[in-house]
């Protein structure tokens, strides 16, 4: 797996790994109750324009791009 790759990076039908969150706190609240943490897999549905949806475990959230590209994959 490549490492330094954001959430914002991948495309449909992608998962990958959350290593890390490169953010201020109050985006890592915002992505903390989306449950995308440090450990966690996702996997990437619609990376279109627009917000991105992905899916981490059994639910599926909404991720604005800007908040997405904070979120360090592998």
């Amino acid at each position: 797996m490549e490492i330094g790759r954001t959430l914002s990076s991948l495309t449909a039908g992608d998962s990958a790994m959350v290593v890390a969150i490169d953010a201020g706190r109050r985006a890592q609240t915002r992505l903390e109750s989306l449950g995308l943490v440090p450990g966690v897999f996702v996997e990437i549905i619609n990376n279109g324009r627009g917000p991105m949806l992905v899916c981490v475990g059994e639910g599926r959230v909404i991720v604005e791009r800007g908040i997405a590209g904070k979120v360090l994959v592998a």
